[in-house]
């Protein structure tokens, strides 16, 4: 007697792996498909960008560069100078978790030489 084997093995195909939520366009970042951001060139030694993402990256939240890049937070002296509503105002712009806003909030960042 033959043993019945059942040859419906369906290759199964699992479900697309949800998608990263996506990031705004930077005119000086690119985003890796590993999650890494990277200048797309070398950044100025002082002021713009780079500056607000030393401030943020100080505060952990270096994950919303782009998003400040995209949205024009990309003076330092200004952000700097904000209270905290009006960080809380920016870090809604941007799209900031509410965790992440309420750190933003707390802790700020200040102009660094």
């Amino acid at each position: 007697a033959a043993a019945a084997s059942s040859s419906s093995a369906a290759a199964s195909s699992a479900p697309p792996a949800p998608s990263a939520p996506r990031l705004p366009e930077s005119r000086l970042f690119e985003l890796l498909p590993d999650g890494r951001t990277v200048h797309k060139e070398a950044p100025p030694p002082t002021g713009g960008i780079a500056a607000v993402a030393e401030a943020l990256e100080r505060v952990g939240l270096e994950n919303y560069v782009a998003a400040f890049d995209a949205e024009g937070f990309d003076d330092i002296e200004f952000l700097g100078g904000l209270d905290a509503a009006e960080r809380a105002g920016v870090a809604r712009d941007v799209g900031m978790k509410q965790g992440h806003l309420s750190k933003f909030v707390k802790h700020g960042f200040e102009a660094r030489s």
